[in-house]
């Protein structure tokens, strides 16, 4: 009999192959726009001007957009006198470095360009839920996989991050809603608000030659994440195949997308942007349709398929990215939200309690186990994950239980041509073999969320506003005390009332305060990394206390939870 453990690895032929379209070259698109692919997850491009050049997107490290910067150098040497983001994903703004410093930005040399909400965003994703969006992001790009995993892999929209990418961030200098229209080195631009795979989404037309950098709206010739695992806002699919009318319209000879391969031609161009907004409305409509027939996410996930016409439009249909069964859940709990209508989920059992009933009306542990590994002999590896999922939420321990799940995710994982999906089974496994979440938080605090130049960039108030979210409320429901918090070089003042087991956020100086602080932005960005701490801040005057006591500071500055303190397990619960 064959060993039910034995799992063989590898990668799905049709996903291998698809890493060719990210192979590092420079294209040339319309004379005076250049396409850096392959160096990172997204591309950069240039367009060249009069006097100087305009970068759109970064890419996700400024290792890689020194690389490209140096490229773009070869066949041009002009100053950068703008950098467009056009979206707040972490791979379209963290190169900015490579191109431009922070002094020429501030300086006025340089104008960094984005939506009005991309800030916002952007605080968002590294604050407020910046600790579970680290580790869902980890899964989700495959960043803890050992190199063998990773071997002859790309994403589905670009090649693999870089392990020792570093992440820099300049915010921007210019914002807009709806739509801009600029010259810059006299290239006149059009710039357009285009909400799809973010929500501020921008794409960038330049009239004189017909090119289109049509940023995220269209991916690298697979199919769209109408929503990703690794989670974020809604993204209304009305929304985004609207967005591609709107860039219809504009009728480009090229387009230039922000992952993948230029389009050349108007008709190709055309059929591209059509086939691609035909599928994400077939998708939400039909959804729709059989949601009003009263079908639930997993039934609608059977039923909605692509027709023949679109799923044989290969490529660039194909789900090394996004797929439609998720696609149809987003769109389901985009306008019903978690409740199904069955009462049943309104109060369920907890988890580990329902698992012991169930295992116990099966046979008890001996018998799970037994049906799982013939499950896994059977070539059935999520009937196997399943059986193991109730074994670990009694017992988290259960190594026999761990064992089997993760047989079943490598199984699974190695097959899938999905490359997310991929990256979340494997990633699983790891985490159920118990050489995950560590390699997690170090990862998460280096390369993205935590990283400190990010922290740099963000506004001091990002670090206020976030507290909140973090309070230990347990501690503190018989706790009441105000404190100031004062920013010496940027005269901002705030004030921070806890309340039993609330932390309300004032932006002004409160009335009466039990102490007050005052520092600098620099001295706040050193305590956020863990280079300072409040004591030694104090005691070495860089950080200055009014009333109060250190013992004071550190203890109501103790009832928040450190970002990223937590080892967060995503598959073991």
């Amino acid at each position: 009999m064959a060993d039910p453990y034995q799992v063989t690895r590898g990668i799905h032929p049709d996903l291998a192959a698809h890493g060719a379209i990210f192979a590092r070259k420079i294209y040339r698109v319309a004379g005076n726009v250049y396409c850096a692919v392959g160096w990172s997850t997204c591309n950069s491009i240039m367009v060249v001007g009069r006097d100087g050049v305009i970068i759109v997107d970064t890419g996700d490290s400024v290792t890689a957009a020194r690389e490209v910067a140096a490229e773009f150098r070869k066949i041009i040497d002009k100053p950068v006198l703008a950098v467009i983001y056009t979206c707040f994903h972490i791979d379209h703004i963290s190169g900015v470095k490579g191109f431009v410093s922070a002094e020429d930005v501030s300086a006025g040399l340089v104008a960094v360009i984005a939506h009005d909400t991309l800030l916002a965003n952007v605080i968002n994703q590294g604050s407020t839920i910046g600790a579970i969006l680290g580790a869902r992001t980890a899964y989700n790009f495959g960043v803890v996989l050992d190199d063998p995993d990773l071997e002859g892999l790309n994403l589905g929209t670009g090649p693999l991050p870089r392990k020792d990418r570093e992440v820099t961030f300049i915010a921007p200098t210019r914002t807009f809603s709806s739509m801009l229209d600029l010259a810059i080195a006299g290239v006149e631009l059009k710039l357009v608000h285009v909400p799809s795979e973010a929500a501020d989404e921008i794409a960038v037309f330049l009239p004189e030659n017909s090119v289109l950098l049509s940023s995220e709206v269209i991916p690298a010739q697979c199919f769209p994440v109408l929503h990703p695992l690794r989670g974020e806002a809604y993204r209304d699919p009305m929304q985004w195949y609207r967005s591609i009318d709107a860039l219809r319209r504009l009728n480009a000879a090229s387009m230039v997308p922000a992952h993948g391969l230029p389009v050349i031609g108007a008709e190709r161009v055309e059929e591209v942007l059509r086939s691609y907004r035909d599928a994400i409305q077939f998708v939400h409509d039909q959804t729709v349709r059989q949601m009003n027939k009263g079908l639930t996410p997993d039934e609608l996930a059977a039923v909605v398929k692509l027709p023949p016409h679109l799923a044989s439009y290969t490529p660039w249909m194909q789900e090394f990215f996004g797929t439609v069964s998720q696609a149809v859940r987003a769109v389901y709990q985009g306008y019903l939200g978690w409740f199904e209508g069955d009462p049943v989920a309104l109060a369920p059992l907890a988890r580990a309690e329902q698992a012991r009933r169930v295992v116990e009306l099966m046979g008890g542990r001996g018998r799970v186990i037994e049906v799982a590994e013939n499950a896994l002999s059977d070539d059935d590896p999520q009937w196997a994950a399943e059986l193991a999922t109730l074994l670990i939420r009694i017992d988290r321990d259960d190594a026999a239980a761990r064992r089997i799940k993760a047989a079943s995710f490598r199984k699974q994982g190695y097959a899938q041509i999905n490359a997310i999906w991929r990256n979340w089974y494997l990633s699983g496994a790891r985490e159920l073999e118990r050489i995950g979440p560590p390699a997690i938080r170090r990862v998460t605090a280096k390369a993205g969320l935590g990283a400190p130049d990010l922290i740099a960039a963000l506004p001091a108030s990002t670090f206020i506003d976030g507290l909140p979210t973090r309070l230990k409320a347990e501690e503190t429901c018989d706790v009441t005390i105000t404190v100031g918090f004062h920013l010496s070089d940027s005269h901002q003042s705030y004030g921070i009332r806890l309340r039993r087991g609330v932390a309300e956020i004032e932006h002004h100086a409160p009335d009466k305060a039990d102490f007050a602080i005052s520092l600098d932005k620099r001295a706040l960005d050193q305590i956020r990394t863990g280079q300072l701490a409040w004591r030694d801040g104090i005691d070495r005057g860089g950080v200055q206390l009014t009333g109060g006591s250190v013992d004071e500071v550190e203890r109501f500055f103790g009832y928040f939870e450190e970002p990223g303190a937590t080892s967060i397990q995503l598959v073991v619960r």
